[in-house]
């Protein structure tokens, strides 16, 4: 929301505008708590010079203070909805109408439920999507025909559109798929496709048009791909297929990422374990916590203020270093920044491997069967597609392995300061149990 023109990374499995409403609402419960703070504050230094009576008496209203504001936020009305079998039960409550806040959640909400362009600013273009997991490419001759019919020529988006359609007749509950476009944000500033003005946001979506023209002619900045999500275990695991077609006079290029986005961290699902009332010792626990909290956070309430109010000059700073330093890319997936490092659950690890193997079947199919259709030979397609999908995989403790292909990551890395490593390694499948990672 405090990044006006920087792009919005937009996340499977989440809903940014709720998740931002219930911020929205802390940081309002925050900001009553700490404006009272900083006035039993200044009531205590203005009476220190006729008794230390006040001190005791303000410090303990302070302890109350912030005692209700814990209290509120765990046991309250406002988290209830947020309690397993509530959730949408009622409705968080939007900021005022013409507010700043009011206009970013407007924004937000585009990119999130109808956007189909992803400014970046990473290395991986994915944001928002987790990390990638493994990757391939292939080419295929075009030229070259099946028997000795001659081949047909074909569009690029009429492939898209094939392979579209028979994705559509997949089973699978929560998938998601269509067409999106990646750029990278150091490269829009003199690009107003993406960038109406230079002190504005980027664009969250653009025109179908636009779309199967950088299909149909390539470009190295902007790069449309077919994007399949797949989300499950209730948000937990959201992985995703990202495939792009390049077609020249002669060949046809196929290339395919895929990433994951692993569950939660244990801290993120604490709201799920709290009752509606304390238990036995957790309102103990909550004094010993808020009183433990009162000098500091009282101390801390006149800096805490000032920064509240210091939100316009912020923005104001960082509309300038843009127009230093310009970079338009997303900094952030919320999603991203509360994975854990690790799968938490056995089972986590196949649904993954069976929502790729599906999807990358369907995609194969419908590749194979639109080329026949056009006098294609397809046959080292036909070869290329049974070793991609046939990998098997091992379970082990340290990791997920690839046997039978080339092994590319054992791990799923996400949230702050995660690291992934691996390497690629191709080998024969040969039966001898070969595994690297």
């Amino acid at each position: 929301l405090e990044e006006p023109h920087r792009a919005i990374a937009s996340t499977p499995g989440v809903d940014l505008v709720t998740v931002l409403k219930y911020a929205l609402a802390a940081n309002r419960r925050r900001v009553i708590r700490d404006v009272l703070l900083l006035i039993y504050l200044c009531i205590m230094l203005l009476t220190i010079f006729v008794g230390f009576i006040t001190v005791p008496l303000f410090l303990f209203i302070s302890w109350m203070t912030i005692l209700s504001e814990r209290y509120i936020r765990f046991y309250g009305q406002s988290s209830r909805p947020l309690r397993p079998g509530e959730f949408g039960t009622a409705e968080p409550r939007s900021p005022a109408r013409n507010s700043y806040a009011a206009r970013q959640l407007a924004r937000v909400e585009e990119a999130d439920r109808a956007g189909n362009v992803t400014v970046y600013s990473a290395f991986s273009p994915f944001v928002g999507y987790g990390k990638v997991t493994s990757s391939w490419s292939f080419a295929v001759d075009v030229t070259s025909p099946r028997h000795d019919t001659p081949t047909r020529g074909f569009t690029v988006q009429e492939l898209y559109e094939h392979v579209q359609a028979g994705l559509a007749e997949l089973d699978l509950p929560g998938m998601e798929f269509g067409q999106r476009l990646f750029v990278n944000g150091h490269d829009i500033r003199d690009d107003r496709r993406f960038l109406h003005t230079k002190d504005g946001p980027p664009v969250t979506s653009v025109s179908g048009d636009l779309l199967a023209s950088l299909m149909a002619d390539p470009e190295e900045r902007a790069r449309p791909y077919l994007t399949i999500s797949m989300a499950g275990w209730q948000g937990d695991l959201v992985t995703t297929t990202f495939v792009r077609f390049l077609l020249s006079r002669t060949d046809l290029f196929v290339e395919a990422a895929r990433t994951a986005v692993p569950p939660l961290r244990p801290v993120f699902k604490a709201a799920d374990e709290f009752e509606m009332a304390p238990a036995d010792g957790e309102f103990t626990a909550l004094l010993k916590a808020s009183f433990k909290q009162a000098i500091p956070l009282l101390l801390h309430s006149p800096s805490a203020i000032v920064h509240e109010l210091r939100n316009g000059s912020r923005r104001e700073a960082k509309r300038r270093q843009l127009s230093r330093r310009p970079d338009y890319g997303a900094l952030i997936s919320i999603r991203e920044a509360a994975a854990d490092t690790t799968w938490q659950r056995y089972f986590q690890v196949f649904d993954h491997a069976r929502y790729i193997k599906v999807i990358e079947q369907r995609i194969f199919h419908s590749l194979i069967e639109f080329l026949r259709s056009h006098n294609v030979d397809v046959s080292s397609l036909v070869s290329q597609a049974e070793v991609l999908i046939n990998n098997g995989m091992m379970i082990t403790n340290n990791g997920v392995q690839i046997t039978n292909s080339t092994v590319h990551a054992d791990q799923i890395a996400g949230g702050p300061g995660a690291k992934a490593t691996g390497w690629s390694m191709p080998f024969r499948g040969d039966g001898g149990g070969k595994t690297a990672a």
